[in-house]
């Protein structure tokens, strides 16, 4: 459709002081590329948990994106991951992949496994200062395009839980935050024919049927 704080190990609790020294010795960067990358890995990790829930015979199923089948959900997402890489390391990926089933393979979720190891061992504080280029002319940095970006793989996380018949409860922080990236981007992606008009909804919806009437989606349960 379009184009965190890291994990850290556990500490010992007999070296507690060390969890304070280290805290003051992180950069303000560092802390930052934490901060920038907290609601995109809880992102991504929601939509892993649909995706290893994927029965074998559900990945030609139709899915709410129209003329996309399961598999295309997780293969569009795969090449969503490997252009966040190519932003993180200055490399030229402007190539449109005209089958998004073919980023996910045979094996879709370890393709995005992998596809996910890969972008997170390039998001460092440098890779996040990088300008990313956007549709409409402008630039942005890396940090500030993952700070909008849970958008993307929140209503992702929908389509494929809804082709595959699943039941998949987003996180409702990230929800409510995407909706104003979301009523941003949906008047240029429509112009581009990316998504459908938005669909209408009850004044007292809640936020998840909000944010996927803005992107043209419906949902029944709220």
């Amino acid at each position: 459709m379009w184009h965190a704080a890291i994990p850290r190990p556990g500490w010992p609790c007999s070296h507690a002081p060390r969890v304070a020294n280290a805290a003051r010795s992180e950069s303000p960067r560092q802390i930052l590329a934490d901060m920038v990358l907290d609601g995109f890995v809880r992102a991504l990790n929601g939509f892993e948990a649909v995706l290893a829930g994927v029965a074998p015979d559900r990945w030609d199923a139709p899915s709410p994106c129209a003329g996309w089948y399961a598999v295309d959900v997780p293969g569009h997402v795969i090449s969503d991951l490997r252009a966040v890489e190519a932003y993180a390391t200055g490399r030229d990926e402007t190539a449109s992949v005209p089958d998004p089933g073919s980023a996910a393979g045979d094996d879709p979720p370890g393709a995005w496994r992998a596809a996910r190891a890969d972008m997170m061992a390039a998001l460092d504080p440098a890779a996040l200062a990088r300008p990313v280029p956007q549709p409409w002319g402008e630039s942005i940095s890396l940090s500030g395009f993952l700070e909008r970006y849970p958008m993307e793989f929140l209503v992702h996380t929908w389509d494929l839980a809804q082709a595959t018949r699943q039941s998949a409860t987003l996180d409702p922080d990230l929800v409510r935050d995407a909706l104003e990236p979301a009523r941003q981007f949906a008047p240029m992606a429509r112009s581009f024919g990316l998504i459908g008009p938005a669909c209408a909804v009850a004044e007292d919806a809640d936020d998840l049927t909000r944010l996927l009437a803005i992107l043209g989606r419906g949902n029944a349960d709220g």
